[in-house]
């Protein structure tokens, strides 16, 4: 707040004296010439009103006036303003060179004021980011593993086999969410996606099973060997089952 010191502060020094309501005299030495005492205080009161107010507006402008007795002459005038602060700016905004979030307005709160604080507040601003995006992955699996359980093959459901979850781990490695042989993060990562209903129950035993046929190949290899493949028709099928998983994850954007 913008205030004359010089006058504030003769303020101050009236404002310290102790009066006596029946001793004080109509007017004081100083701006006192021109001000009666009980006027003073009520300056110095609103003075602090305003001093305190500052904090959470943007600005204040008052004036006071004092005119003698008969209303012919102004004495003295008053001002007291405050300029409009910058509006309270919203906690954060995304940062103009492309680093993510940042506080807003020019200063750093004192947690974020060193470059360490900071680069710690972007890397769990990115976990956060990164974890949603990865919860929105793994239901994305879910919705199409539950639209595979639906697909037709003629007659008959495509996935009716319980080795045709061989079929899903397959697609699933090739596109980087589990690790080729990693059985058993295959194993935490499915029960993950598990939708709620399948057309025959997982195990991972069975899934196991897939280093010892031709599906150990990634899907892109696949071909039929009448001397490693038992007959022709499970083969196609496993395919069927692989090939439209695959579409299902490509419609749905995984």
């Amino acid at each position: 707040m913008n205030v004359l010191l010089a006058s504030q502060q003769v303020f101050n020094e009236n404002m310290n004296m102790k009066y006596n309501e029946e001793e004080v005299p109509d007017n004081l030495g100083g701006p006192g010439d021109m001000l009666p005492a009980d006027v003073l205080k009520l300056v110095k009161e609103l003075l602090e009103q305003l001093r305190r107010a500052d904090k959470d507006r943007q600005g204040s402008k008052i004036e006071f006036v004092y005119v003698a007795s008969g209303g012919q002459h102004v004495e003295t005038q008053i001002k007291i303003e405050a300029h409009p602060g910058p509006p309270k700016p919203h906690p954060l905004t995304p940062s103009p060179t492309g680093e993510g979030e940042r506080p807003r307005g020019g200063k750093l709160p004192e947690v974020l004021a060193t470059d360490e604080a900071m680069a710690l507040w972007r890397e769990d601003r990115s976990g956060e980011q990164s974890q949603a995006q990865t919860q929105s992955q793994e239901e994305r699996i879910r919705q199409s593993i539950a639209l595979l359980m639906e697909e037709r093959y003629g007659e008959e459901q495509l996935f009716n086999l319980q080795g045709h979850w061989q079929a899903v781990y397959r697609i699933l490695v090739d596109k980087g969410y589990c690790r080729d042989s990693d059985f058993n993060g295959f194993d935490a990562f499915i029960q993950r996606v598990m939708p709620a209903k399948v057309n025959k129950p997982y195990k991972k035993d069975s899934v196991k099973q897939i280093s010892k046929t031709d599906f150990a190949l990634p899907f892109d290899r696949w071909h039929y060997d009448p001397q490693t493949s038992t007959t022709r028709k499970p083969f196609d099928r496993m395919v069927a089952v692989a090939t439209r998983f695959h579409e299902i994850l490509e419609e749905i954007g995984v």
